[in-house]
């Protein structure tokens, strides 16, 4: 999802630099198109809205990584940022 979101947000490919002898390569790193590729990929393996209806039914953060094969450091990130946690508890 990474990469995909790199071509959605139609980033520029980052560019490969050679050593004078070609023996060395380095790609350029752009620190703004790489976070905005993570924090898209994030959104698309795990919209709000599915894990809106996922905590709701009561799945845990195991099942949710299960079910959307993404780790549960995500689902907790994803819960956290979304306010789907603090949404959840006030409507506890």
């Amino acid at each position: 999802m990474h990469e995909l979101s790199h071509i959605i947000l139609d980033h520029d490919p980052s560019q490969l630099i050679l050593s004078v002898d070609g023996q060395i390569g380095m790609r350029s790193f752009d620190a703004k198109q790489e976070d905005e590729a993570n924090w898209l990929g994030w959104t698309l393996l795990l919209p709000r809205p599915a894990l809106m209806h996922c905590i709701h039914s009561g799945r845990s953060t195991a099942q949710i990584a299960i079910d959307y094969n993404v780790s549960e450091d995500l689902v907790k990130y994803r819960t956290g940022i979304t306010g789907v946690q603090r949404q959840s508890r006030a409507r506890r």
